[in-house]
Formats: structure tokens, sequence, C-alpha cells
């Protein structure tokens, strides 16, 4: 609620600005208690002491599961990890040790969470809950990119058709890491609520946005490996893995475009993502399997793209508040 409040000035030298009596019994606060003024430019933030204290460990209690399915448990935990919340609680007439067994199982797939506690509850806790970097995270997954296509890469050259088994690990690896992407997301999002902070705001959805990206590229490079194995044609190998390699040689172009807010790469990683792009639609004819790895490689080409587009976007933004 927008509310408007005239300043007084004290003494000559202060000025006092008077706070709504509704906010202060909400907030519990009487006379000499303490606030926090947080100052960022034009822009000034008051909150009780102690409040981004709390905002730290959030916590959340469940009573009585809606279903018990395995499916459903998992979506529901993730949602609540994703949250950011630190301590959830679950609390259930029908909890028993095969329930247990299934809860447990789920949160092995989430980095930093763990059950403390399964005796007449179920209490799963964030062992990391504080400063986790994002941006590392995301770091990390473009990592596991380069990792997979140079292990694709030299799975074809020496077609060697076992090395395929281990890419599925990888893109495990990547799914995990984007949860906790998005988890960060959610905390930070708490604390740069303020329009002070609204270009960290935008460069932490974006970079929510470039770990959607990366992990749609991983899932469609281990699709990719699936189709790999059948293809028995050396002609047509041949060419998925010249795309491969141009793919690995763009991505790695794309990424330090990013990381770097640098717009000239930006700007040259896009145009050739667009002409991978047109070279590959041209070469569509062929077996089945081929087409299946070919579509695969297009979609992860177009995802690139899209990293490209944010990170000319990141470099266009940040020269602006160079200037300002």
């Amino acid at each position: 609620m927008m509310q408007t409040r005239k300043l007084q000035l004290i003494g000559g030298s202060s000025f006092m600005v008077s706070l709504p009596k509704e906010w202060v019994k909400a907030n519990q606060l009487s006379q000499g208690d303490e606030v926090i003024l947080e100052v960022e430019g034009k822009v000034i933030t008051l909150y009780p002491k102690g409040f981004k204290e709390d905002l730290k460990l959030s916590r959340a209690e469940i009573e009585n599961l809606r279903r018990y399915d395995e499916k459903f448990l998992r979506r529901f935990i993730y949602a609540l990890y994703i949250q950011g919340i630190d301590e959830i609680i679950i609390t259930d007439k029908n909890l028993n040790p095969r329930l247990i067994a299934k809860i447990s199982e789920i949160v092995k797939s989430l980095i930093g969470i763990e059950i403390i506690d399964a005796s007449e509850r179920v209490l799963l806790r964030c062992l990391t809950v504080t400063d986790f970097d994002v941006f590392g995270v995301v770091r990390r997954m473009t990592q596991i990119v380069f990792t997979m296509i140079h292990m694709l890469l030299d799975a074809l050259l020496k077609n060697d058709l076992s090395a395929f088994n281990e890419i599925k690990n990888l893109e495990v690896d990547s799914d995990r890491l984007y949860l906790l992407a998005v988890r960060q997301e959610h905390r930070l999002l708490r604390e740069f609520s303020s329009p002070a902070k609204w270009n960290e705001l935008r460069l932490i959805l974006g970079i929510r946005t470039v770990a959607k990206l990366i992990e749609e590229i991983l899932d469609n490079l281990e699709k990719f490996s699936n189709y790999i194995v059948e293809l028995k044609d050396s002609k047509e190998k041949g060419i998925l893995k010249k795309f491969l390699e141009n793919l690995l040689n763009a991505f790695e172009m794309t990424s330090k475009a990013y990381f770097n807010s640098d717009l000239e790469l930006s700007e040259e990683s896009i145009e050739f993502l667009e002409k991978i792009e047109n070279e590959m639609i041209e070469s569509i004819e062929g077996s089945s399997q081929y087409r299946l790895g070919l579509e695969s490689l297009l979609s992860a080409c177009r995802h690139m793209r899209s990293i490209g587009e944010i990170a000319l976007n990141k470099a266009v933004r940040e020269t602006l508040k160079m200037i300002d």
C-alpha cells in the first residue's frame, strides 16, 4: 500500500517522518525499539532490527500430505526446495517406513538437503542455507556442457558406444544444479525487492533463464547420445560430428560472452549459431536416427543462440550502467 508522509524539521538539523501505526503494531514494535535504515542511492529501505536475520532461515510445516505416490511427492518436495525453504517439517498420520524411504530417495537428487529426523515426523533441513553463488552454479553447468560434448566427440571418434552410457550421469548432475540455481534465485528475490536493486533483480532473472537454457541443452545432448548409438552410416556420423564440433566452438564463444559481458563476442556467437542452424536445416535429409540426432543438436543450437541474445542484452545493460 502506497502512503504519503510529510517531512518535519527537528532541532534545525534533523528531519523526521512518522511511521504507520498498523506497520508498527504488525512488527510488534514500541517506543525505543531500533529499526534499520538501508540507504541505496535515492532509495531508503526501512525494516525492524533482526528482520533480515529471520529471512535467512525459512521454515514450512506440512500437515497431512494429500497424495503418497512417488511422482506427486517428488514434484511437491522439489517445489518446496526451489522456494528457498530451509527447514521442512512433514507430519502425517499415515507416515510409515515405506513413505519415509520414498522421501529419502527423492531428497538424494537435491543438493544440500537431508533428513534430520524421521521418528514421529519427517524433518528436512538444507545444511547449506546461506550464500549460494548462483553465478557459480550456472558456470558449473556450462562446464558440464563442455564435458558432455567432448565425451560425445571422443566416443564418435573412437566408435566407443559404451561411453554414451556415462552421458546420463552428467545430465542428472545438471538437473540437480538447475534446481539449486532456482532455489537461490528465490532466496535472492526476497533480498533484492527494493527499487534500488532492480538491476540486481534483472541479473538474477537472467541467470535463471540461462540456467534453464543450459539444462535444455544438456537434455538435448543426452537425447543425441541415445540416437547416435543406433546410427550405422559412417557418413552420417561424420556430418553429426562436424556439427557437434561447431556447437562446441559456438558454446565456448557464447558462455565467454555471457560471463564477461562481451558485446562484440555476443554478436559474433549469435551470427555463428545462426549459420550453424541454417546448415543443419539444409542437411536434415537422412536416416531416421540421423534426423533425430540432428534435431536434438538443432534444438541445442537454438538454446545456445538464446543465451547469446541474453549475453548481448546483459552487455548492453552494463554499458548503460557504466555511462550512468
